[in-house]
Protein backbone atom coordinates (compact mmCIF):
# COMPACT_ATOMS: atom_id res chain seq x y z
CA UNK A 1 0.00 0.00 0.00
CA UNK A 2 1.23 3.40 -0.98
CA UNK A 3 0.54 6.27 2.06
CA UNK A 4 1.18 9.05 0.09
CA UNK A 5 -2.38 8.36 -1.94
CA UNK A 6 -4.99 9.82 -0.38
CA UNK A 7 -8.46 11.00 -1.86
CA UNK A 8 -9.87 14.24 -1.17
CA UNK A 9 -12.97 16.44 -2.07
CA UNK A 10 -13.30 19.99 -2.76
CA UNK A 11 -15.98 21.64 -4.80
CA UNK A 12 -17.77 19.03 -7.25
CA UNK A 13 -15.22 16.41 -7.40
CA UNK A 14 -13.05 14.46 -5.82
CA UNK A 15 -9.58 14.69 -6.40
CA UNK A 16 -6.59 12.30 -5.97
CA UNK A 17 -3.17 13.60 -3.48
CA UNK A 18 0.14 12.39 -4.64
CA UNK A 19 2.44 13.77 -2.42
CA UNK A 20 2.67 17.48 -3.73
CA UNK A 21 0.60 16.59 -6.81
CA UNK A 22 -3.11 16.72 -7.40
CA UNK A 23 -4.78 14.72 -9.70
CA UNK A 24 -8.22 16.30 -10.91
CA UNK A 25 -10.24 14.33 -13.03
CA UNK A 26 -13.45 16.31 -13.75
CA UNK A 27 -16.83 15.02 -15.76
CA UNK A 28 -19.69 16.77 -17.58
CA UNK A 29 -22.30 16.79 -14.92
CA UNK A 30 -24.77 18.77 -17.32
CA UNK A 31 -24.83 15.34 -19.80
CA UNK A 32 -26.38 12.11 -18.93
CA UNK A 33 -24.06 9.45 -20.17
CA UNK A 34 -21.32 11.54 -21.32
CA UNK A 35 -18.06 9.69 -20.76
CA UNK A 36 -15.37 12.11 -21.42
CA UNK A 37 -13.15 13.51 -18.80
CA UNK A 38 -10.64 16.48 -18.15
CA UNK A 39 -7.72 15.45 -16.13
CA UNK A 40 -5.20 18.05 -14.79
CA UNK A 41 -2.41 17.11 -12.38
CA UNK A 42 -1.03 20.13 -10.40
CA UNK A 43 1.84 20.57 -8.50
CA UNK A 44 1.12 24.11 -6.15
CA UNK A 45 0.19 26.54 -9.33
CA UNK A 46 2.46 24.39 -12.38
CA UNK A 47 0.27 21.96 -14.46
CA UNK A 48 2.65 18.41 -15.04
CA UNK A 49 -0.07 17.40 -17.71
CA UNK A 50 -3.43 18.63 -18.82
CA UNK A 51 -5.95 16.56 -21.31
CA UNK A 52 -9.20 17.64 -21.90
CA UNK A 53 -12.31 15.81 -23.55
CA UNK A 54 -10.84 12.62 -23.43
CA UNK A 55 -12.97 9.22 -23.32
CA UNK A 56 -12.51 7.95 -20.26
CA UNK A 57 -11.98 4.22 -21.83
CA UNK A 58 -9.12 6.27 -23.55
CA UNK A 59 -8.03 7.70 -20.00
CA UNK A 60 -7.50 4.84 -18.56
CA UNK A 61 -5.86 3.40 -21.45
CA UNK A 62 -3.59 6.21 -21.40
CA UNK A 63 -2.44 5.07 -17.88
CA UNK A 64 -2.27 1.53 -18.00
CA UNK A 65 -0.34 1.57 -21.34
CA UNK A 66 2.38 3.85 -19.47
CA UNK A 67 1.60 6.20 -23.00
CA UNK A 68 1.18 9.33 -20.41
CA UNK A 69 4.63 8.75 -19.13
CA UNK A 70 6.17 9.95 -22.60
CA UNK A 71 4.26 13.45 -21.73
CA UNK A 72 5.48 13.91 -18.63
CA UNK A 73 8.96 15.46 -17.71
CA UNK A 74 9.50 14.95 -13.89
CA UNK A 75 10.99 11.45 -12.74
CA UNK A 76 9.24 11.70 -9.48
CA UNK A 77 5.72 11.85 -11.07
CA UNK A 78 6.52 9.15 -13.49
CA UNK A 79 7.49 7.00 -10.36
CA UNK A 80 3.89 7.97 -8.70
CA UNK A 81 1.44 7.25 -11.19
CA UNK A 82 3.84 4.15 -11.89
CA UNK A 83 3.46 3.45 -8.12
CA UNK A 84 -0.37 3.64 -8.09
CA UNK A 85 -1.21 2.70 -11.35
CA UNK A 86 -4.46 0.35 -10.31
CA UNK A 87 -5.86 2.87 -7.58
CA UNK A 88 -5.69 5.77 -10.04
CA UNK A 89 -7.15 3.30 -12.75
CA UNK A 90 -9.80 2.40 -9.69
CA UNK A 91 -10.59 6.36 -9.31
CA UNK A 92 -11.27 6.76 -12.95
CA UNK A 93 -12.79 3.52 -14.40
CA UNK A 94 -15.33 4.40 -10.47
CA UNK A 95 -15.57 8.10 -10.97
CA UNK A 96 -19.73 8.21 -10.88
CA UNK A 97 -19.23 6.41 -7.44
CA UNK A 98 -16.43 8.32 -6.06
CA UNK A 99 -18.40 11.75 -7.37
CA UNK A 100 -21.20 10.70 -4.54
CA UNK A 101 -18.37 11.68 -2.06
CA UNK A 102 -17.33 9.69 1.25
CA UNK A 103 -17.31 7.43 2.39
CA UNK A 104 -15.25 6.62 -0.53
CA UNK A 105 -14.70 2.96 -2.09
CA UNK A 106 -11.73 1.09 -0.30
CA UNK A 107 -9.28 1.89 -2.52
CA UNK A 108 -6.52 1.83 0.80
CA UNK A 109 -6.94 -2.41 -0.31
CA UNK A 110 -6.40 -2.05 -4.27
CA UNK A 111 -3.33 -3.50 -5.09
CA UNK A 112 -0.10 -1.97 -6.44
Amino acid sequence: MSDNYKIGFGGIFPYIELENYVIRIMTNLDLEMDEEMDIHIVSGKICAFSRQNIPQKDLADLIRSGKIYSKLNNSNLVSLLEKNQNKILHFIENHAEYLRGPPYPDYESIKD
